[in-house]
């Protein structure tokens, strides 16, 4: 290891071990879960239009009477807009002044530069960025709203677009008992059935269904009886961290707790979450909720992403997001402007279960 000075005595030296970087510890579930389809538009509003069709019975009829009709599909459309998340930065000359690069012990006599620098304010935003939108996308599966903290989304109903009133349903939302001698299953076949009837596109035959559940849900779900014995008999594990790939979900990693019983496939998602700036963990899911998604269903979650506010992006295709920088004249700092414009959607928010410990 490099020797330095001790900063307690300086004619002692120490030895400089490699520097604890602590990092918050973001967990994107949905990111890997790969539930929402990226959309990159050419505006920055958009128009979401949904064919709504119904079930026909024809009756019979006499050989001379008038042949009967059916009533065609309805149609409806909301117009969107796109939110702005811009956020900016700067490297100055004071960065990277006798500063010491000290991320590791062969850094230890290296100078700062711009480079690294840029690197490391890089690392940062492109996290910032990336769990704003995590946490936008839980908020449109917990709440069915569009995230737009700042009122940019406002409209007469509330603050932001609930996905819910402009379609013009409603959600869902069924205890379940859990407690040790309770079976469950009734209570997750009901949910099975209400996320079945709202899927209204085809394919309500071939969907899987997850569960998205907070530590206490998952918890008590895990301890209670009938899962129990039901896991005696499982062929492949999937009471193990890390189960395979079941109901059309691509795998998660092992910090992810999850079984698959009676067709659901249930993940522990209590780790997903923030942390505040004084450190506070708030989880995306509220403990003792949970809930439920089909998956395999075409445009059910959709982001779609809006082109950068500048005059090179005008009219053209979006990227998922954007890094500008701009050296100073005076020649006294580097400025940096990031944004990412998107708006996550459902088209049917009522094939969202909210499941809650009864």
């Amino acid at each position: 290891m490099a020797l330095v000075v001790s900063q307690g005595n300086r004619l002692k030296v120490v030895d400089l071990t490699d520097a604890l970087i602590d990092i918050p510890n973001n967990v994107g579930i949905l990111n890997a879960l790969n539930l929402f389809a990226d959309k990159y538009s050419t505006q920055k509003r958009i128009e979401i239009r949904r064919l709504t069709g119904t079930s026909h019975l024809i009756g019979d009829r006499n050989w001379d009477e008038r042949n009967q009709t059916v009533a065609g599909s309805s149609r409806d459309a909301i117009e969107l807009k796109i939110p702005h998340f811009p956020v900016d930065d700067a490297i100055y000359p004071n960065d990277i002044d006798g500063n010491l690069q000290v991320s590791s012990v062969e850094d230890a006599m290296s100078l700062e530069t711009v480079a690294t620098v840029r690197a490391e304010k890089m690392v940062m935003l492109r996290q910032a960025h990336s769990l704003t939108l995590e946490a936008a996308r839980m908020q449109l599966i917990t709440a069915g709203t569009a995230y737009a903290p700042n009122g940019t989304l406002r409209q007469s109903y509330g603050p932001t677009y609930d996905f819910y009133t402009e379609w013009g349903t409603t959600r869902t939302s069924l205890p379940v008992t859990l407690s040790a001698s309770a079976d469950p299953r009734t209570a997750f076949n009901a949910a099975k059935a209400a996320v079945r009837a709202a899927v209204r596109n085809g394919q309500a035959g071939s969907i899987g269904f997850v569960v998205l559940c907070s530590n206490t849900f998952y918890n008590a779900l895990y301890q209670n009886a009938f899962v129990t014995e039901a896991a005696k008999y499982l062929q492949n594990s999937n009471m193990l961290l890390g189960s395979p790939v079941a109901s059309g979900v691509p795998g998660l990693d092992s910090r992810f707790e999850q079984i698959t019983l009676w067709g659901i496939r249930f993940i522990n998602a209590g780790d997903a979450g923030y942390e505040t700036t004084d450190g506070t963990f708030v989880p995306f899911i509220a403990e003792g909720d949970a809930y439920m998604l089909p998956t395999g269903i075409a445009n059910l979650f959709e982001t779609y992403y809006a082109p950068a506010n500048r005059f090179a992006s005008v009219n053209k295709q979006a990227q998922g997001s954007y890094w500008f920088e701009y050296a100073d004249e005076k020649d006294s700092k580097i400025e940096i402007m990031t944004e990412q414009n998107f708006l996550n959607i459902t088209r049917y928010p009522e094939a969202i279960v909210e499941l809650t410990l009864a």
